[in-house]
Order: structure tokens, then sequence, then C-alpha cells
């Protein structure tokens, strides 16, 4: 992931508001269409934003489970969604929501889908959503975790899951480098695999395909410019750190990269949803 504090993620999500894939939007919306209710299984709930981006799209009476990978990101999830809810009440295991005629029961359940390899602590529900969470998994678990989903003929949705290309502007002659550094340290092994990193969605749609489902795609950029400074500043530390793992007595060169003053960034990601023959 290229934003891992809570405050940049959600500071991101603010500006993914205007980078979601409409065509993938309304696919989504299309298959659900005319539903009174629907149960969803989120694999990363982060601060929540999934179900904050998908709700409003989705039946009237909703059934969340959302996976979070420790304690402090279950606690993360359900500060932020009762901000966002004006009626809620905490349950023993989640949350029960209302908002705008929505009325959303959501289980908190902490569950690490690539440390389980790829095993589920529930039935695959109508509908599987992942974000950029996607990034950490071994091509393995994506293989396992996609034949899990085809058992059960759920739909499978990702969203804003970077794919490989980041422009910095003004360019810099070594963003290349920097860049590619970045892509190898997304891909190191935590454990249970080398990550797909950058190329993850476009494993997990490859292998939706080899399961028969139809899948569509599409471009979902993230445009940031001065009023997300914090999100700029952040991508560029992250590549100078890569840099210093494979560039190793060349940190003045780095810091002098580090320096250069950056007025926007474009982040290439990928929004996709899956629909089961």
């Amino acid at each position: 992931m290229l934003f891992e504090t809570p405050e940049l993620k959600l500071l991101k999500e603010a500006a993914d508001r205007r980078a979601k894939n409409a065509d993938v939007s309304d696919a989504l919306l299309g298959w659900f269409e005319g539903r009174s209710a629907i149960d969803v299984l989120d694999l990363s709930a982060g601060t929540g934003a999934s179900i904050r981006a998908l709700a409003p799209l989705l039946a009237p009476d909703q059934v969340w489970t959302l996976y979070c990978r420790n304690a402090a990101e279950e606690a993360l999830a359900r500060d932020h969604l009762t901000r966002w809810a004006p009626a809620y009440r905490t349950t023993h295991d989640g949350l029960n929501l209302e908002r705008e005629g929505l009325r959303l029961t959501v289980t908190l359940r902490v569950h690490d889908v690539v440390a389980a390899g790829a095993k589920l602590a529930d039935p695959a529900p109508s509908l599987v959503v992942i974000d950029d969470d996607l990034m950490r998994y071994p091509a393995s678990v994506i293989r396992k975790l996609v034949a899990i989903v085809a058992a059960r003929r759920s739909v499978m949705h990702a969203r804003l899951v970077y794919d490989g290309r980041l422009k910095l502007r003004p360019h810099h002659a070594a963003d290349g480098a920097f860049t590619s550094a970045l892509h190898r340290r997304l891909m190191r092994d935590a454990g249970a695999g080398e990550a797909t990193g950058a190329i993850a969605a476009s494993e997990l749609g490859e292998q939706l395909r080899l399961s028969g489902y139809s899948v569509i795609e599409g471009p979902s950029n993230l445009h940031l410019r001065a009023a997300e400074a914090p999100l700029i500043r952040a991508v560029q530390k992250q590549m100078a750190e890569a840099q210093r793992a494979v560039a190793k007595g060349h940190d003045k060169m780095i810091d002098a990269w580090l320096a250069r003053s950056r007025t926007s960034l474009e982040i290439s990601q990928t929004d996709l949803v899956a629909l089961p023959p």
C-alpha cells in the first residue's frame, strides 16, 4: 500500500471520490439493482472506506463483515464508521448503522486472509470487496481466494488498486529508477510469499477470467494536487526509502531527489468488478 497511516488513508479517501471508475460502478450497481437486501464481505476494513463508498450504491438493508488485521484496525474502523453514521448502536461484535435510509449490520472480525493462506473466516457472501490491500497478496493466495469466491458464485469487486505508474511533476531524471525500487519493495515477502504489488489487480482479473467470470475493469487514476501535498510527500518518502535499500552509499543523491519540490502526482489505479457465470 502506498498510504499506510490512518491520517493518509482518510486524506486519500476524499481524493478517491474523484477517481472511481464509472463503468465499473455502473456494472456493480446493475448486477444488484432491485435487491432489497445484500450481504458483503470486506477483506480489508481499514478506516471503513469501502462501506462509505459502496453502501449508497447498494440495497437499503445491508449486512457487512469487515476483516481487520489486528485489534487496532478494528478500533479504527469502528471509530470512523460511527462518525459517518448519524445513528448507530454498538453490538457485541460490531455495529448497527443508519444513514440516509440505509440500514447496515456490521460485524468486525480480526482475520488476515494472507496469514490464513486465503482461508476465509466466513462463507463468501453475495459480494466480496477488497481495496489496495490486495497488493500484499501473493499470487498463490489470490488463486486460492478466487477458487473460494468462485465456488460460492460471489461477485468480486477490487477498488482503487495501484497498478504501476507514478507521474511526479516537475519530472526528475531519476524518477523511473525510484519507481522501480518502490515496485520491488511492494513485492517483498512478508512471510507468506512474494507479494504481487503493482501487478495485483492484473493477477486477480486474470484468475477470475480463468474461473469463468466476466471482468469489467477500468482506470481509477488518482490526480493529486497542492491540496493533497501530504499524500504526494508520503509517496516521495516511500520511493526514497525503497531506493536507499538498493543504492547503498548514495544517500546524498537520494536526499537531493527527496528535497525536490513536486506540485502534482498522478497514481495509476484499477477498479474491477467480476460477475459470475
